[in-house]
């Protein structure tokens, strides 16, 4: 009987710990040029098509040298703001707490509200993650340097949604 009980609380503070994460939000590592891992907070976007780098996060890894060039139209979101492709790079980076590797293609924006944004392709197909799977959701270690801010929902919101969620 006691353990049922202390499996129910454990299962109970899993829970709860799921609940308190932003599901559009996950830790990614990406590396710099000369091999070191880069920490960077990527947004979630099951509605956009592209994966999305802002060349400022391109050049901090010293691999904005890599972008393929590529003319295209403009991206536009569903709020109307657009981003014009300055081209596009093929980038690996790993996620969640086992650390799986990906590889996939990213369009080149001069945008600095994002650095990194995973569309709806690389989402489903292969981390088979239509919000964020808890195994990509973990909090960093303190002592893990992280570029960039990690975005908050509400600033998602004002960048991608007609109206913002409440």
């Amino acid at each position: 009987m006691a353990n049922h009980i202390q499996r129910d609380h454990e299962e109970h503070e899993h829970f709860n710990n799921l609940a308190s994460r932003d599901p559009t939000v996950m830790l990614v590592t990406l590396q710099a040029s000369n091999g070191d891992p880069v920490h960077v907070w990527a947004e979630m976007d099951t509605g956009s098509f592209e994966n999305l780098i802002s060349r400022e996060l391109l050049t901090s890894l010293a691999r904005d040298k890599e972008v393929n060039t590529r003319e295209e139209e403009a991206i536009k979101t569903i709020s109307g703001k657009e981003f014009t492709p300055k081209g596009d790079i093929d980038l690996s980076f790993s996620a969640g707490s086992k650390q799986k590797a990906f590889t996939s293609n990213f369009v080149v924006i001069e945008d600095n509200d994002i650095a990194l944004l995973l569309g709806r392709d690389l989402l489903l197909q292969q981390l088979h993650a239509f919000t964020t799977d808890p195994e990509y959701q973990n909090d960093p270690p303190q002592e893990m340097k992280i570029w960039g801010q990690k975005p908050s929902a509400t600033r998602v919101d004002k960048l991608y949604m007609a109206k913002p969620r409440k």
